[in-house]
């Protein structure tokens, strides 16, 4: 009895002190700020039922937001300020605090609009609608479908659960994925050497610096969430081993000679800003390192950039001696190179300049994803400048944080490799012009702890003294911020957000597409504009051909269309929406009349007929003549699938070898003390590399 009496004292002493963790003595700071916090979150939320979309200017979703919203969330930041600068850590208080300001971020489209929003969103959802309506993936219908893991997955989910409306989960995702971040930032912080405030400072500024939109229900934001817990296990359980602040300090530097040793003798000097790697048993830290490479297997499968990604940051981790599985970076790229080589065939068979047209074009790339998006009205330019500047502003806030932390004697070097190698991508390729938010989002982890060190010190009694002069500044430059995020992410809120009459329209072509259907749509710039602004293929993507159409600067002008129109054949469809009207106004600078007049031109216009028209979209046809015969309907962005060839056969069977024995070679080197048989394996596997290397050479030769 006495020993179960000790047992539950200890159990009530432990549960104790696990409260006490979350919301220590004394209990009133924290719970006034949880008070104003609370009350700032609701004020937010509440007026948000009377927004008018109707009313957005050319700065989008901050053109109509009530004043009292954008007043609350303001409170719940200078809230969250206010807790950083506490004497001690409230996490109950300063977690849910932050929760409540990243729904109020992320989620506000989920109170204001009907749909979800964003075009692409609608796409990924066709793609997924297609692989579980059919059971297989169609490379030459899509490019997309050559890297088929996140749809698979997801329609896989969908067979299971039963349920197969992903509108749900489009309008919630950005919201989910985004807090769903915050899982293997904690694990990246945790082996940092920051203090508590730095750390919590740092997951706000992610979530406010992550303005870049690449959030919604596509294979690339769940691919960013796989690229933090890559770096999260790297980190976690194979960083260096560095040698311990006592040592370092017990040890005596020899005088520095030539520039290359004081380099290193600068850093031997520093503390390392990185906790070394605890030791675990051989046997989990094969199943971690197991699980380490299903992560990126599945990102390549399922992305063409994030694989890419964590090879240059893995291979600049081993290269400042941080990370210890140093034959790592080999292996990822062998499996990624045999996946292009041989699974994405369709991709790339005859399309070589799409894969490396912008390869070594730094200039090129730079000024179609940077300078060539400051275009429009003013209002327009001003957001997409705003763009440029705010991550320029951002990252050197980071570089800031980290030369703070050099000075005080710390070697980030983790974070400098992982702001600095994201911008690596401009040499690659303009990835359709968004390469530029690309570089952006992978720096942002990195860049976000960093520029946390700028404003809290690396050590608590300097913190801690500290804490309130930087709460002004802390503040300002927080709430900047905040509206800053408003503007950036929501700015093209006119022509990203989905009415609810225009998927009712996209309803109307699927409702009728029994023998195909093609619908054209209108763009400023038809030869490489590819997505439309409304939602689309997110059903029969193999029978709806989307077919981009030159808009008339004269809205008066319309016999070319509607030639075109007549000419396409029959179940062909002209589809106008007003979000494809507020991007030619806002992002092309056409008139501010032209919707208006261009829907009364095709009214008027002898022959065409209007099928559908509601307030958010009009579709038009034109009276065929008795006995017209419909065309076959041809959709697919790829050519025809390569033929195998004698490399084919040859490459496989050397694929399968060569990753057979790098993988072996990682796992003993990971858990077992052999280095001659690693060696070994080192020897067998260059030749291999070499043939290796030069089937895939003569693949891309022959087959392109």
């Amino acid at each position: 009895m006495a020993g179960a009496a000790d047992t539950l004292q200890e159990q009530a002493t432990a549960q104790v002190g696990w409260r006490r963790r979350l919301w220590p003595d004394p209990w009133w700071p924290a719970a006034v700020i949880a008070l104003v916090a609370f009350g700032g979150l609701v004020l937010f939320v509440v007026p948000l039922g009377g927004v008018n979309l109707s009313r957005m200017n050319g700065l989008g979703l901050i053109s109509v937001l009530p004043w009292m919203s954008l007043l609350g969330v303001t409170v719940a930041v200078v809230a969250f300020c206010t807790g950083l600068c506490l004497s001690r850590a409230y996490p109950a208080v300063l977690g849910v605090t932050l929760v409540g300001i990243v729904i109020c971020l992320q989620a506000v489209t989920v109170f204001v609009e009907p749909e979800p929003r964003f075009p692409s969103a609608y796409q990924i959802a066709g793609f997924v609608e297609y692989v579980s309506r059919t059971g297989h993936t169609a490379p030459s219908l899509a490019a997309y479908f050559s890297w088929p893991g996140f749809f698979s997955a997801v329609a896989f989910l969908e067979g299971v659960t039963g349920h197969h409306n992903l509108f749900p989960v489009m309008r919630l995702w950005p919201v989910i994925i985004d807090l769903t971040y915050l899982i293997p930032l904690y694990l990246i912080m945790r082996n940092l050497r920051a203090t508590w405030r730095a750390k919590w400072l740092a997951v706000f500024l992610f979530e406010v610096g992550n303005w870049v939109g690449q959030d919604y229900f596509s294979p690339q934001s769940f691919n960013f969430l796989l690229y933090l817990a890559f770096i999260a296990f790297v980190l976690t359980w194979f960083n260096w081993r560095p040698r311990t602040e006592a040592v370092m300090s017990q040890v005596t530097p020899e005088p520095a000679r030539g520039i290359r040793s004081r380099w290193r003798s600068s850093f031997s000097r520093l503390v390392p800003g990185e906790i070394e790697s605890g030791l675990v048993p051989p046997a989990q830290r094969a199943v971690l390192l197991a699980i380490l490479l299903g992560i990126f297997v599945f990102s390549t499968i399922s992305h063409q950039l994030t694989p890419i990604n964590m090879i240059i940051a893995c291979t600049a981790l081993v290269a400042v001696r941080r990370c210890r599985i140093t034959g790592l970076p080999v292996l990822l790229a062998v499996i990624v190179t045999g996946w292009v080589s041989f699974a994405a065939v369709a991709f790339w068979s005859g399309h070589m300049s799409d894969l490396f047209g912008g390869l070594g074009h730094l200039d090129g790339n730079l000024t179609i994803s940077v300078a060539n998006r400051i275009v429009g009205t003013a209002q327009h330019r001003l957001v997409t400048g705003g763009r440029s500047v705010g991550a320029a502003a951002f990252v050197s806030l980071g570089v800031a944080g980290l030369l703070r932390r050099w000075y005080r004697g710390v070697d980030d070097r983790v974070l400098a490799v992982l702001m600095c190698v994201p911008f690596l991508d401009f040499a690659a390729q303009s990835y359709g012009g968004e390469i530029a938010l690309r570089v952006y989002l992978f720096a942002l982890p990195a860049a976000a702890i960093l520029a946390s060190y700028l404003f809290f010190p690396p050590t608590r009694e300097e913190e801690g003294s500290h804490r309130w002069r930087a709460f002004l500044l802390l503040t300002v430059c927080a709430v900047t911020l905040l509206f800053g995020f408003f503007v950036f992410r929501y700015g093209n809120e006119a022509f990203e957000q989905v009415p609810t009459g225009e998927v009712n329209a996209l309803n109307y072509v699927y409702a009728h597409d029994q023998n195909g259907a093609r619908v054209l749509w209108l763009s400023e710039s038809p030869t490489i504009d590819n997505t439309p602004e409304m939602p689309w293929e997110y059903r029969d993507m193999e029978k709806v051909q989307f077919i981009a159409e030159l808009a008339p600067r004269n809205p008066r002008d319309v016999t070319a269309l509607v030639a075109t129109l007549r000419s396409v054949g029959l179940n062909t469809y002209l589809i106008v929406t007003s979000t494809q009207v507020n991007y030619l106004i806002q992002g092309a600078s056409y008139p501010a009349n032209w919707g208006s007049e261009f829907r009364a031109q095709m009214a008027a216009t002898p022959g065409v007929r209007t099928v559908l028209a509601n307030p958010d979209a009009v579709i038009y046809t034109v009276q065929w003549p008795p006995g017209t015969r419909a065309r076959p309907v041809t959709v697919g962005t790829t050519g025809p699938p390569a033929s195998s060839t004698l490399w084919t056969a040859v490459g496989l069977i050397v694929l399968c070898l060569l990753l057979l024995v790098l993988t072996a070679r990682e796992f003993i080197r990971v858990c077992l003390d052999a280095p001659r048989l690693t060696r070994l394996l080192t020897l067998v596997s260059l030749p291999m590399l070499a043939v290796f290397v030069g089937v895939v050479i003569m693949r891309f030769i022959v087959l392109s």
